[in-house]
């Protein structure tokens, strides 16, 4: 099994788990992206390796990408070979690493600028490239922007108390935290209270924002592109639905993790199928006194 697949595999994570409609090539070549991506954000997040170490691990993988090295087999090989054959624009690719790299000393946003910032190259820039990984043209690179910001603020309002607690790392914006009366320390000892209730539930703004801009830019994107996104939408589904339920739960970050389940995800997944299909338009009928049977029952109840 090639190493992507099996990391893939392991990760049973959503995209993962969209991914598993593509057609072969598609769904191998995803799984290389996807593998990707996983060891740059594991670089970051896994215990054991210091700040230098996770520095060098990074930059093996710019020259990986950028082709100024000889891949050791296995995922660099795989992913050298990806962007060679696709003839990719790395640049989004080299944005996703100094994005994770960011986290290595992580800074809380001052302002939603930032943090727009942060998530464009974590998340939009992972948008970009599997768009064209998936075939998509570059007609949906405003849709996958905006897929990305919106994906990653549920992220962040989800695990806002696995990232302090765990990473001591706070991604709510500063100037957000101030005018609800947030205060760091308050996520660090799970502190739940109204205002933290209020100030996720103004960051879920902003997410729903993001899934609306890319609705209507998915719906504007022609046929082949949107059967090209499809695991995309799936993945709008997915997560939309888990930032109901924390908006409907009230945001109860501090004891639970929220997701849905596998027949659910299955279900977005031919939803997102189901609505690329155009359905044939459907022949007007004539109304009930156009037919000749009716009007020759109105005549003789006339006469």
């Amino acid at each position: 099994m090639p190493e992507s697949d099996e990391i893939t595999r392991k990760a049973k994570s959503n995209l993962a788990f969209a991914l598993m409609d593509l057609p072969e090539e598609k769904r191998r070549r995803m799984a290389q992206f996807y593998a990707f991506c996983r060891i740059v954000d594991d670089i970051v997040d896994e215990p054991g390796l210091g700040a230098e170490e996770r520095h060098a691990a990074l930059d093996r993988w710019v020259q990986v990408i950028s082709q100024r090295c000889t891949p050791c087999a296995g995922i660099e090989e795989e992913v050298q070979g990806l962007v060679k054959t696709l003839r990719m624009d790395i640049e989004p690719m080299l944005q996703l690493i100094e994005g994770c790299r960011s986290d290595i000393a992580q800074s809380q946003p001052a302002t939603r600028h930032d943090l727009l910032a942060y998530t464009y190259r974590v998340a939009s820039c992972v948008g970009i490239s599997s768009a064209a990984v998936m075939g998509a043209s570059e007609r949906s690179c405003g849709y996958a922007v905006a897929m990305g910001h919106a994906l990653q603020l549920v992220n962040i309002i989800r695990d806002v108390a696995e990232d302090a607690e765990k990473y001591s790392r706070v991604y709510l914006p500063a100037d957000d935290m101030e005018l609800f009366g947030v205060k760091k320390e308050d996520l660090y000892n799970r502190r739940y209270s109204f205002r933290l209730r209020h100030l996720l539930a103004y960051e879920s703004a902003l997410a729903e924002k993001f899934f609306s801009e890319a609705d209507d830019l998915y719906a504007g994107l022609d046929r082949d592109d949107r059967n090209a996104l499809i695991p995309a939408q799936a993945m709008s589904l997915i997560y939309h639905t888990i930032l109901e339920g924390m908006r409907n739960d009230e945001f109860r970050v501090f004891e639970k993790r929220y997701s849905i389940n596998n027949v659910r995800k299955l279900w977005f997944l031919l939803r997102a199928r189901i609505d690329t299909v155009e359905m044939p338009s459907i022949p007007s009928f004539p109304s009930l006194s156009d037919w000749g049977i009716f009007k020759a029952k109105d005549s003789v109840s006339k006469e």
